[in-house]
């Protein structure tokens, strides 16, 4: 098996971080991959946002777990680092092509040694007032809405590996 696919297996979700931050280069790294995901018809209308602030990651957190009714632990698993993808809200490819964009992401952080884990619930709430305020501080357009978001760090503890679901694919020949 290549390299790419081995990465693309190996690859799991983590929800335990260390403190470790990640260095810069890595971080420049996650970003690249972002930046050369497809896009429908190369239109590029996303936004990526890059939070590495730890305090400003809980923070947003806080505003997601009021929104969103979480628990009081809710906090993304006190990730090193959080992404934001972010594309215009009337483009009616903006969520496939932030899924694209983020699963670069995650599958670079992979390679580069690192834990990622898929957050959905900014997307859900980006649009609550405490929330939205927020976003727009640290730089997501407001005429944009979340598409995708990722936790991202050094593992704390290994991922747990899920057994892949059968009969999901058919083929036509």
């Amino acid at each position: 098996m290549n390299d790419i696919i081995q990465n693309m297996l190996d690859r799991h979700s983590c929800r335990s971080f260390t403190d470790q931050p990640i260095e810069q280069e890595k971080l420049d790294d996650l970003v690249t991959a972002a930046v050369w995901a497809p896009s429908a018809m190369n239109r590029q209308t996303w936004h990526f946002t890059l939070i590495t602030n730890t305090e400003k990651i809980q923070q947003l957190a806080a505003a997601i777990r009021k929104a969103d009714n979480r628990p009081a632990n809710y906090n993304f698993y006190a990730p090193a680092a959080f992404f934001i993808v972010s594309g215009e809200r009337d483009n009616r490819n903006s969520m496939l092509d932030g899924a694209a964009a983020l699963e670069n992401v995650l599958l670079a952080a992979t390679s580069l040694g690192l834990g990622s884990c898929w957050i959905n619930q900014v997307r859900d709430t980006c649009d609550a007032p405490e929330v939205r305020a927020l976003l727009t501080e640290f730089g997501v357009p407001e005429t944009h809405i979340v598409n995708a978001a990722a936790s991202l760090g050094y593992a704390a503890a290994p991922a747990n590996v899920h057994e892949r679901a059968e009969n999901t694919v058919s083929i036509v020949k």
